[in-house]
């Protein structure tokens, strides 16, 4: 029996979210997991999509969902992570690949104040390789990142729908910045002899 590739969890992907998120509900959310749970990485299937930096992680683009979702690649160099952010009106979901993150849950911040306040943190999580998260904004925002001296580790996220820009929070002041979301690397148009990139 061939193995459950990378190119095989994006064909049932592509079913799955063929017209997105129709609703908001839970067995959709448990659906998108399993599919990436069933997926075991295998560097074969990714490797050739890595991309380091010493200065910042990298963004990885492979497969733009017919409009309806992003999955992308990212790699943490040792101790790279992310800024606190949001996911506007999006599920993010994330699988490791190789390594371990972690992952800083805060608050929204209350900003009816004229000062604003320090983040307030509400949970500390840990992910190994294979484990699946999934988070939207109405758990709170959230920091990723990489913790190892040692090792890189590599992710794998989807966003439904995707987004084009989100904002990222100073820890001190809870203070919000309108940031980009650019990529590194975009492997669209590359598509895999198992058509990955079609319906």
């Amino acid at each position: 029996m061939a193995r459950y590739d990378l190119n095989a969890m994006q064909l049932d992907l592509r079913r799955e979210l063929e017209n997105g998120f129709l609703e908001e509900s839970e067995e959709m959310v448990n659906t998108i997991k399993m599919i990436m749970s069933n997926y075991e990485s295998h560097p074969k299937d990714w490797e050739s999509k890595e991309k380091w930096s010493d200065k910042k992680y990298t963004r990885t683009l492979l497969d733009k969902g017919n409009g309806h979702y992003n999955l992308m690649i990212l790699c943490w160099n040792t101790g790279q992570e992310s800024p606190i952010h949001n996911h506007p009106k999006s599920h993010c979901f994330m699988k490791t690949l190789k390594g371990e993150v972690f992952e800083e849950l805060y608050e929204n911040p209350d900003m009816t104040s004229c000062c604003g306040g320090k983040m307030k943190k509400i949970q500390d999580r840990v992910y190994t390789l294979n484990d699946v998260a999934h988070i939207t904004d109405a758990d709170g925002l959230h920091r990723v990142g990489n913790k190892s001296h040692v090792e890189g580790a590599v992710t794998l996220h989807l966003y439904s729908p995707p987004f084009s820009s989100c904002k990222k929070y100073d820890d001190d002041t809870g203070k919000s910045t309108e940031v980009p979301m650019g990529y590194d690397q975009d492997f669209t148009e590359q598509c895999c002899s198992r058509s990955c990139c079609e319906k």
